[in-house]
């Protein structure tokens, strides 16, 4: 509990310094259901525990700074802070219901280690497109790099990112970099 409560006051504190219009909102309507969603459904993924999406967005964050530092890249700070940790908010669901909800399956939590699974009353869409909808949402502006940074931030191994390949910005190259680390 204490550790998901000091991620929660960085990540809030974060959040607040990177985004000065809309945060508010944001953070007070999805604030709750953000400490508690997963990172993952499933265990040898990582982050399968409430808290886990925004231990995973203070890290990711962290390895972004350290990256854009080493390799002096010019990003500013407020982009990488934003970038980092909203990234993939879109795994906290709609406005309304949550993305992920507890394995109801003891076979897929004993032999998968399975303890989430997708909500299947929600609409298909990817993480990315759910981030994006819910930042626009909440009025908070992105920069042409900082919108393409997330859009293509699972990777350009998946289709729907091949058209970007090669023509990412640096603040995409470094959120990837940092997510594979």
């Amino acid at each position: 509990f204490e550790a998901v409560k000091n991620n929660w006051e960085t990540f809030e504190k974060l959040c607040n310094k990177a985004v000065k219009h809309g945060m508010g909102d944001f953070l007070e309507s999805l604030g709750e259901r953000l400490i508690t969603t997963p990172y993952s459904t499933h265990e040898k993924d990582g982050g399968c525990y409430a808290g886990g999406l925004v231990e995973n967005a203070l890290e990711t964050t962290s390895k972004m700074r350290k990256l854009a530092s080493t390799f002096n890249l010019e990003i500013e700070t407020s982009s990488i802070l934003k970038v980092g940790l909203l990234h993939e908010v879109g795994k906290v669901g709609t406005l309304e219901e949550d993305l992920f909800v507890e394995q109801d399956s003891s076979w897929h939590r004993e032999k998968l280690g399975q303890f989430y699974k997708y909500n299947e009353a929600l609409n298909k869409a990817t993480t990315p497109d759910r981030t994006l909808f819910l930042l626009q949402h909440f009025g908070i502006t992105l920069t042409h790099d900082e919108f393409y940074a997330i859009r293509v931030s699972q990777g350009a191994h998946l289709e729907e990112n091949r058209f970007y390949v090669n023509a990412e910005p640096d603040l995409a190259k470094c959120l990837q970099m940092a997510k594979r680390l």
